[in-house]
């Protein structure tokens, strides 16, 4: 018998233990930080066009409106984390400029210098890059799913393959071989721009970049840095999933008390029942002893609003007077009292109530002429009329008396 019992008691606590189990979800938490994504997720195409103009120090002896070129670019990337990614791929350039270089793409072309020995100049080149991503707007804010505005900084470099217009022989004065033709320079570069995107579903990112690059074009005998601003429009298209996974945490369910812990709360309870019959006694005790009566006279009350210790203008007009009064007998003192009724707030609320009210009074009388001396400001935290709580705007006030 004893053992068909014991068998049922564990057979119980085991239903009862696979019961709340079963209670146990699972939720993602994003302020747990982030899960690393599988490697084939948050990969991403770039394609984007714009506009370019050179601005290099021979650059600028062209007109601006002769400066302007154009610009591509193809890249693949990553994005690592929410706040880290990298790309690589390639960008076309188109650019227009000036140089004080003209054999190797105008001589005997009858091109006519700019000004001071300055010739128009126009190359191609096309640049493999590799660019570093930080997305400001995630590492700033921080990470949420579906945000439609995110603010990416780039930053890279590559080498460029140039390409001028040029004669097959570079001492011709005419022939029908003048074409684009590698220029024999490849200079390296670098470049920063901010990337403004803007979700438009999904899988796509339309966006707007604004890039620098800064790049060495040298020949025989004349070497100079040229530098470009870019503007482009393009859209990311991307591949595998784009958002990020939380880290996942276990919510478990609310645990029925032990008799112990239900003993213990049960004792605590008739504990605050005996306190709240006795605090009830002692406000009956309170509220049938006879009312005493406090002696209000003296030279003047000055009442306030309930949480208030601001003069009005009217009370102000009062003190004036009080002033007066005060410098004809600079010999007498007052008492001035601030109270406040102990109905509404805290103790040490209206403490704090009754000295602004009293030392603002103080200090207007003050301003007004009356000696500091003749003034002995305090408080007391008594109701000044004990009306009850219906006369509480009468214990919100400032009294002056004459000092024995």
């Amino acid at each position: 018998m004893k053992k068909s019992v014991l068998f049922g008691l564990v057979a119980l606590a085991g239903g009862l233990f696979s019961a709340n189990a079963q209670e146990v979800t699972y939720v993602e938490d994003c302020s747990q930080g982030y899960l690393m994504n599988k490697a084939t997720d948050n990969w991403f195409m770039t394609v984007q066009g714009g506009s370019n103009v050179l601005f290099g120090k021979d650059d600028v002896h062209a007109e601006l409106k002769n400066r302007f070129g154009g610009n591509a670019a193809l890249y693949f990337g990553k994005w690592v984390t929410p706040n880290f990614g990298f790309r690589f791929g390639a960008q076309y350039l188109m650019a227009k400029g000036a140089t004080a270089n003209a054999g190797a793409t105008y001589r005997k072309m009858n091109a006519a210098p700019i000004s001071n020995g300055m010739y128009p100049e126009k190359f191609q080149s096309v640049a493999p890059e590799f660019d570093v991503l930080i997305n400001l707007t995630n590492w700033w804010c921080g990470y949420r799913p579906g945000r439609v505005y995110n603010a990416v900084l780039h930053g890279g470099g590559g080498a460029m393959f140039m390409f001028r217009r040029a004669y097959g022989n570079p001492l011709a004065t005419s022939g029908d071989d003048l074409k684009w033709r590698a220029a024999k320079n490849t200079p390296l570069y670098v470049n920063v721009g901010l990337q403004n995107n803007f979700a438009v579903s999904k899988h796509v990112d339309l966006f707007l970049d604004v890039q620098y690059q800064l790049f060495h074009l040298g020949g025989a005998g004349y070497k100079h840095y040229c530098q470009d601003l870019q503007l482009s429009a393009g859209l990311n298209v991307y591949f595998g999933k784009k958002e990020w996974s939380c880290p996942v945490t276990a919510v478990c369910p609310t645990w029925k008390y032990t008799d112990a812990e239900g003993d213990a709360l049960v004792a605590r309870l008739a504990q605050a029942e005996a306190k709240i019959a006795s605090l009830q006694k002692q406000l009956d005790d309170c509220l049938n002893r006879p009312v005493e009566k406090v002696s209000c006279e003296g030279l003047a009350t000055i009442y306030y609003p309930i949480n208030k210790y601001s003069l009005s203008s009217r009370e102000k007009t009062i003190l004036s007077s009080m002033a007066e009064v005060m410098k004809e007998t600079p010999n007498q003192k007052y008492i001035l009292t601030g109270w406040a009724d102990n109905y509404t707030g805290t103790d040490e609320y209206n403490t704090r109530l009754r000295n602004n009210r009293v030392n603002t009074v103080k200090a207007y009388l003050v301003k007004c002429g009356v000696n500091e001396d003749q003034l002995d400001a305090r408080i007391d935290a008594n109701n000044l009329t004990d009306f009850g709580a219906k006369g509480a705007p009468l214990d919100r006030a400032v009294t002056i008396k004459l000092a024995d």
